[in-house]
């Protein structure tokens, strides 16, 4: 037994190491990673055209995102939907969203062009990655009737629905990019829903000799543009790459045949010794009067070295006329609610009319204001007459009643007649103005028998002068003890609550349904969305509903009627292999003997798996007597391993093994293990922890006769405990 702890313990020190660790879930190398474990019909699967890719700081990468069915037997097939509602993670911290381009437009609903935070409300699927902020999110959803199906030409080999351009940060060195679901689709033409699994993406840097191409110095038209191609280090064997030019994006891309001639797979080869090579573009000189355009080129093939910068690009300026230059300037801070205000001016007054079209754009990350939350759809032509030298464009800004932090969006300057675009985006910082709102929590429902109202609390820390409004859905539960909208209970979504001048408390009423099965308790959720007035504080509670059609409770394996901490103890001393003496020893006033407890505990199985693994092991019986101590939702997770549930789904498992009547058990408060192992100093006797009152999740092991449960075994179980 000693052993077993001593390896638990160390166990749970290196819990914590791994949670620090930039990945929170181990994916084996080109296998699916199931994000959703049902057993179904068929699957969807998200991927990218590779599993790993690599890009170096300051270089810009493609990622393909790639949508594939596959049949029951894991074989692709031209399967059809009735809906595909999915995220892309990443991290801000490494990588910066450039752009999303050939997004697949068929039934789209929600476009990924803009990123959202993980925490955003619309997100609900998880790639259990502690690295990722930022998703794009992408919604499909068929339009068609009968067993039409999205999408409407399905392909065994996949449809490629957008790709999404990053540029590596300062200090990159590897990151993933990963894929959630945030609601199953349905199949069509067959029964069920489809199981969703993903291949995540991993970006590292090259190792080895890299090869990469540098932006061409800016040419005027008729010219040749220059591209420099490098090894970083010079090869002992010959070095091949592929290359070709790419036409411009938006009004000021320049356009093969038009403004550049274009190279289609050429090589160039570095011999022994190499390290710089150089690719002439042909420019064309034409007469038109127009702005600076540009090109690119593009590295591909390469052979004894690894690309590390793919992409470059050249600028042609016009030499038709002295064109002025058009910039426009950030714009001043302002209160949510105000207009921001940009300048846009010519570097010399043009001699007839000049125009340029902008438009607003959102921001990107989690700070990103959005077009028509916090801002209005800003987009028109701006024309300077001739002499003229500024203009101002303005944006108003949305006042909401949302708390939230400052958040940015640009103008950008985009297609213009006789003046060219030196720069062409201009950012505004929109201040929050709600900091001083009431906040508004949710607490936990008192645990009910199935068919009874579970009741609800939402609280305001003030009364308000004026009507504030919230809206409340319920979910399943999670894991083993979960209950299931439609079955246990009846289902609300979006439902609004409203608290009318001077009220700061509300109470959501959920019915449970009282069904003839034999179950064990079961859990189910309640989250608060979109106050209108106030912030919201605590977003989730659990209510408990309590089986009325089984004998005895599940949890209670000492056979006082309840389900309490010297339960969760003697759980926890049976897994770790305690004898049948130490049991007698900690079974406190139970009538049940040993074998009987011992019995009771190995019948729990699926019941005690609050931690969601499929199994019923120490690291559930300790958690459970982590909960029934009172311990906090922090230490949850330091404790949970590699239990994808979180702390408050964990706690409602536990809470559902049959909490006695009228109160959670673990409602919360301080952790109690400071006062676990005191000594009462009467008599000589060790006291475990006090069960005279109920109220103290506590227990007492024995008097001065059973001394031995101070032994070693207790000793290191104290120092365990502690480690949290």
């Amino acid at each position: 037994m000693r052993a077993m702890l001593r390896a638990l313990v160390q166990q749970s020190q290196l819990s914590k190491t791994a949670a620090r660790r930039r990945r929170a879930v181990s994916i084996a190398s080109g296998a699916p990673e199931i994000l959703e474990t049902r057993a179904l019909l068929a699957a969807q699967i998200i991927s990218s055209d590779a599993p790993f890719k690599t890009v170096a700081e300051g270089e810009t990468i493609d990622i393909p995102v790639v949508y594939q069915t596959l049949d029951d037997n894991g074989a692709a097939a031209a399967l059809r939907t009735d809906k595909l509602n999915f995220n892309l993670h990443y991290d801000t911290d490494v990588l910066s969203l450039v752009s999303v381009r050939e997004v697949f437009a068929e039934d789209l609903q929600s476009d990924p062009t803009s990123a959202l935070a993980e925490s955003n409300g619309q997100v609900t699927g998880d790639d259990n990655d502690e690295a990722t902020d930022t998703v794009l999110l992408a919604n499909y959803v068929d339009s068609g009737t009968g067993t039409q199906g999205w999408p409407d030409n399905a392909t065994g080999s996949g449809t490629t629905l957008y790709i999404a351009r990053f540029t590596a940060l300062a200090g990159f060195v590897e990151t993933d990019i990963n894929f959630s679901q945030n609601e199953p689709g349905a199949v069509v033409g067959g029964s069920g829903n489809f199981e969703f699994q993903s291949n995540p993406v991993t970006l590292q840097t090259p190792a080895g000799p890299t090869i990469s191409v540098a932006n061409a110095p800016t040419v005027t038209e008729g010219s040749n543009a220059v591209f420099t191609v490098s090894l970083n280090v010079a090869a002992t064997e010959t070095v091949t790459v592929s290359f070709s030019t790419e036409e411009g994006n938006g009004p000021s891309g320049a356009l093969a045949g038009e403004d550049f001639t274009a190279i289609t797979n050429q090589m160039l080869t570095f011999n022994p010794g190499e390290t710089s090579k150089t690719v002439s573009v042909e420019t064309i000189n034409d007469f038109a009067v127009e702005g600076d355009e540009d090109f690119g080129i593009i590295l591909h093939n390469p052979t004894g070295a690894t690309i590390r910068g793919q992409r470059a690009t050249a600028t042609i300026q016009d030499d038709d006329a002295g064109l002025p230059a058009l910039s426009i300037s950030d714009a001043a801070t302002v209160t949510e609610g105000e207009t921001a205000s940009f300048t846009v001016t010519l570097s010399t007054a043009a001699t007839s009319v000049v125009t340029v079209d902008y438009v607003a754009q959102d921001g990107n990350g989690p700070t990103g204001a959005n077009t028509g939350s916090d801002f209005a759809d800003t987009s028109a032509t701006l024309t300077f007459n001739p002499g003229e030298t500024a203009k101002t464009i303005t944006v108003a800004t949305i006042d909401d009643s949302f708390s939230e932090s400052d958040e940015v969006f640009s103008v950008v300057l985009t297609g213009t007649s006789n003046a060219r675009i030196s720069d062409g985006s201009g950012d505004a910082t929109i201040r929050d103005n709600d900091s001083g709102l009431p906040f508004l929590q949710i607490s936990d429902a008192t645990s009910v028998n199935e068919g009874e109202v579970s009741e609800f609390t939402v609280t305001l820390s003030e009364a308000a002068t004026s009507s504030i409004t919230v809206s409340y859905s319920t979910s399943d539960g999670s894991g083993p003890t979960a209950a299931t909208g439609g079955v246990d209970f009846v289902s609300q979504n979006n439902v609004v609550l409203t608290f009318a001048p001077g009220e700061t408390s509300k109470t959501i009423s959920v019915t449970t349904i009282d069904d003839t099965a034999s179950e064990t308790s079961e859990a189910f959720e309640v989250t608060l969305t979109e106050a209108i007035g106030a912030s919201i504080d605590t977003a989730q509670a659990v209510g408990i509903i309590i089986d009325n059609d089984a004998g005895a409770q599940s949890g209670d394996v000492d056979g006082d009627t309840d389900f309490d901490a010297n339960d969760s103890f003697l759980i926890h001393l049976v897994q770790l292999a305690g004898t049948n003496g130490q049991i007698d020893q900690a079974k406190g006033s139970s009538s049940q003997t040993a074998v009987e407890i011992r019995a009771n505990i190995s019948q729990l199985q699926t019941a005690g798996d609050v931690d969601g693994d499929s199994d019923f092991d120490a690291n559930d019986s300790f958690l459970i007597h982590l909960v029934k101590l009172a311990g906090t939702n922090t230490q949850i997770d330091q404790a949970k391993g590699s239990s994808a549930l979180t702390a408050v789904e964990i706690r409602a498992n536990v809470d559902a093994l049959n909490p006695p009547s009228g109160a959670r058990s673990s409602a919360g408060g301080a952790p109690v293990v400071a006062s676990v192992f005191a000594d009462p100093g009467d008599s000589g006797s060790k006291e475990l922890f006090d069960n005279t009152n109920a109220s103290s999740n506590s227990l007492v092991v024995g008097d001065a006769d059973q001394d031995a449960v101070t032994d070693s075994v207790w000793s290191e179980f104290r120092d365990w405990i502690s480690i949290l």
